[in-house]
């Protein structure tokens, strides 16, 4: 049998022209959607074209005393490092220029954040202080000698501290209280917005990020939840979105927002990483491929374009994730004691870590 396929023709004996553009929309409608799905589910995640970074131990630092927080500035290539010391260190990422400390009144830090975008250092005490340097390019150190203080004073130390994307807030938490700060008249002064209590029932918050805009705050805690507040809402004091990502087991100790994916990556007690969409809003978080021998991940950073995930954790290790695979795929073991502390420079050619071992340690990444 044979079938014949019949085309409107012209008086000429020529394909219509208005069934050529019918038939080139309808490939356009059938092929576009399938390039959307495939680049949606893609991302930025084109392995083929993904090497896999390689980082060696290229300098490190013996401050002398427990290191809690590392911080990089891109802007002058320093890292910037505190922790049990009045004192806060800042050191040259290729390790040949000396830069003189900051000098505060302070017992130590526990936390610090950096938004190089508005020039503010800030960071947490451990006599529950919020303290604020503004980035002054006169200066030695390219801070400012003077910092502010901000008056609401906690009763423990600060656990955690973040600024927003744009500059405008600032969060810290400490036993079960979250204190947000508003910035005006262009960073001069700042104003408490929010005073969270009761937070996670009672318990500890362990650490807080701000998602894509200042209207969004991520909390994790001692009550093993995920808390996400609405900033922008009359009753945020009051209530938080509650998620019970990881089957309410184990606490989550560590998060840090992947901005280009609006995902939540999470460092749990146990070792594990997990990952939870912030749009799409599954029911549980996926696991991550490997972990860190069962001991709690402190700390977690993600490289510029999104691609490399950084972990620390109590086994003394620091581990390298391939955030398109999910996938550990380098161990570096040159801590001798708990990481507390890692961050990543915006050209992935250094990590930084910081440890109780008193060290800060500068990796560098080899050519390829």
């Amino acid at each position: 049998m044979v079938f014949k396929v019949l085309f409107p023709m012209t008086s000429k004996g020529r394909i219509s022209a208005k069934f050529i553009i019918l038939i080139l929309i309808g490939l356009v409608s059938f092929i576009v959607p399938i390039g959307i799905f495939l680049n949606h589910n893609q991302g930025n995640c084109n392995n083929k074209n993904y090497t896999l970074p390689k980082y060696v131990s290229f300098k490190d630092f013996d401050l002398g005393f427990d290191v809690s927080s590392v911080v990089i500035n891109n802007s002058n290539k320093t890292v910037v490092g505190a922790g049990n010391s009045s004192e806060i260190y800042i050191l040259d990422l290729d390790g040949k220029k000396d830069y003189p400390t900051l000098q505060t009144e302070f017992n130590g830090f526990r936390s610090l954040a950096l938004n190089e975008e508005v020039g503010h250092l800030v960071a947490g005490t451990l006599d529950g202080s919020v303290v604020l340097w503004q980035s002054d390019k006169s200066s030695k150190n390219g801070w400012s000698k003077d910092y502010i203080i901000f008056p609401e004073r906690q009763r423990k130390y600060i656990s955690s501290i973040a600024i927003s994307r744009s500059g405008k807030l600032i969060g810290a938490s400490s036993d079960d209280t979250i204190f947000i700060w508003e910035n005006s008249e262009n960073g001069n002064k700042w104003e408490l917005r929010y005073r969270i209590f009761s937070g996670h029932s009672g318990r500890q918050v362990f650490d807080l990020v701000f998602g894509n805009d200042d209207k969004t705050l991520f909390t994790v805690g001692n009550d093993n939840h995920t808390k996400i507040w609405k900033l922008d809402t009359q009753d945020t004091m009051k209530n938080g979105d509650q998620k019970d990502l990881n089957n309410n087991s184990l606490p989550i100790n560590s998060l840090v927002f992947r901005a280009d994916h609006n995902e939540l990556v999470l460092g749990t007690n146990n070792g594990k990483i997990t990952v939870w969409n912030v749009k799409e809003k599954p029911e549980r978080a996926e696991e991550f491929i490997g972990k860190h021998n069962s001991q709690p991940v402190n700390t977690l950073a993600i490289s510029e374009e999104g691609k490399l995930l950084v972990s620390g954790s109590n086994d003394n290790t620091i581990k390298l994730w391939n955030l398109c695979t999910k996938e550990s795929f380098k161990t570096l073991s040159e801590h001798k004691n708990w990481v507390r502390s890692v961050d990543i420079s915006s050209n992935q050619i250094y990590i930084v870590s910081g440890s109780l071992d008193n060290k800060i340690i500068i990796w560098k990444r080899e050519k390829e």
